[in-house]
């Protein structure tokens, strides 16, 4: 196959370049947030305006419909792939699918529907997609693992994945995750039994979503498709789990209620670190916290997944001694909008008004040492330093998000971009957003895109070759978004 020859002749010639992002392919981006350690640092990714002259963010946006595209990985600038379909509370979503995209039209080269969930009743619910260093495509969605060939779009093979106290057509492996030496690592979520809500929406609104089963964290053999190992965790987990390698071994993060925990994963075997016991990180009120970004020798993210009473906080926890730890409210007393405020006023835990929800992780530059943290409620956006004595504010700016944001560009001229919803709307039930381009360093806006239909919820503007990136609208458009200076 010319795609599969590729890749390996492609492999042969930029291994200095695989080997700072094992396991995945050496593109610009073949992982949803980049590396295992989440970091959203795209360093090839460029961007194509100018920092001191005004720009103007030019738009192509397709014909065809890719329903609630989720995100998108390549081999090259030619061969590029978009997964999506899982927001089955979005019309048109009828499960997973994974297509082969032409990224000058926008149209599919192939397309291949993995699942149809309107007709089989199962939850439909977001995965996601990666591109290993074997060039092929892996995609998790439901309680299936497929591997698809990159040059065709056919399924070589799918996994069916343990549900553990779960029904099948309940149990959702919210994307995947994989260690430097390939083991790929996804964990389940529930939907409560009983319950035909679709989507994420089945994890607020279903009679009491609570009442599910323990998750179960999963190894895999990519090469053979074949589980390694299966643990039970000890309670539900529903953000991502984070890899990172750190003294010589390499660790599963993962985040509980109220706490960190983290696994060793050794041939494919977890093994609990008992060791590492960070306590309780949230504060009286908050909500769980996202997946979490390592940065260093640190893991850090932000709290209040859910809508909170209570303001939101940015932790960092140290990987040698997990006692070593920084915390910072970087929104506190910031006010909400008025009609935020009215949508939101008893979101909160026993109907309390909220004033904090942050769906989406920090991003974080070790080159920099800033984390990015947003709260979709006040509407704000920060850099935050760590610092050796602790996490300080370098910069806020106004900008509402419900979705990951990006870092590209050089050390020097590193740029954030990310969403930002018009002020009338409401986070959550938006139809429109902008999308922004900001210096990483100062926070001024450098770049803005004319009005667009709503993004899909929680996933992030995806970085792409020249200077460009994709938006996937959550009614299926796909937009090429090109800044450049006026």
């Amino acid at each position: 196959m010319i795609i599969r020859l590729f890749c390996v002749l492609f492999l042969l010639m930029f291994q200095t370049i695989w080997a700072s992002n094992p396991p995945w392919f050496p593109s610009l981006a073949s992982f949803e947030h980049y590396n295992s350690g989440r970091s959203h640092v795209f360093p090839k990714a460029k961007f194509g305006g100018s920092f001191t002259e005004k720009n103007q963010v030019d738009i192509l946006t397709s014909s065809h419909v890719y329903p609630s595209g989720y995100n998108m990985a390549y081999l090259d600038p030619q061969n590029v792939f978009i997964y999506g379909g899982g927001y089955g509370d979005e019309p048109g979503s009828i499960g997973a699918f994974v297509a082969r995209v032409n990224p000058h039209t926008l149209e599919p080269i192939w397309y291949n529907q993995l699942i149809n969930t309107s007709q089989n009743g199962e939850w439909d619910y977001p995965g996601s997609m990666g591109i290993l260093k074997d060039g092929f495509i892996y995609v998790i969605y439901g309680y299936r693992l497929s591997k698809i060939d990159p040059e065709t779009g056919a399924t070589i093979k799918t996994l069916i994945l343990p549900t553990g106290g779960g029904a099948q057509a309940n149990t959702s492996y919210n994307g995947f995750n994989a260690t430097p030496d390939g083991t790929l690592v996804m964990k389940s979520v529930y939907r409560e039994a009983g319950c035909s809500i679709q989507g994420p929406n089945a994890l607020l609104n279903c009679p009491d979503p609570t009442d599910v089963p323990p998750s179960i964290l999963v190894s895999v053999n990519p090469h053979s498709m074949t589980v390694i190992d299966s643990i039970t965790l000890p309670a539900p987990v529903a953000a991502r789990p984070t890899i990172a390698k750190h003294d010589g071994r390499t660790y599963v993060y993962l985040v509980e209620a109220n706490t960190l925990i983290r696994y060793q994963i050794k041939k494919g075997k977890f093994i609990l670190d008992e060791s590492w016991n960070p306590g309780t990180i949230t504060l009286e009120g908050q909500t769980t916290a996202t997946s979490f970004v390592v940065m260093d020798d640190w893991v850090v993210g932000q709290v209040n997944t859910l809508p909170s009473a209570t303001a939101l906080s940015v932790f960092a926890v140290n990987q040698s001694d997990a006692s070593k730890q920084f915390s910072i409210q970087p929104f506190l007393g910031d006010p909400i909008p008025p009609l935020v405020a009215a949508a939101f006023s008893t979101a909160a835990k026993d109907g309390e008004p909220a004033i904090s929800w942050a769906p989406a992780s920090v991003s974080a530059d070790p080159s920099s040492h800033l984390i990015y943290a947003t709260d979709s409620l006040p509407g704000k956006i920060a850099a935050i330093r760590l610092t050796p004595k602790g996490l300080k504010i370098v910069w806020k700016a106004n900008q509402t998000t419900t979705e990951f944001t990006a870092l590209i560009g050089s050390k020097r001229k590193r740029v954030l971009v990310g969403t930002d919803i018009p002020g009338p709307e409401i986070p959550g039930n938006n139809l429109n957003d902008f999308v922004v381009w900001r210096n990483a360093k100062t926070g001024e806006e450098i770049a803005r895109s004319p009005l667009l239909p709503a993004m899909t919820q929680g996933t992030m503007v995806q970085p792409y070759y020249f200077g460009e990136m994709f938006y996937e609208g959550q009614l299926g458009q796909l937009i090429k978004l090109k800044p450049h200076p006026l």
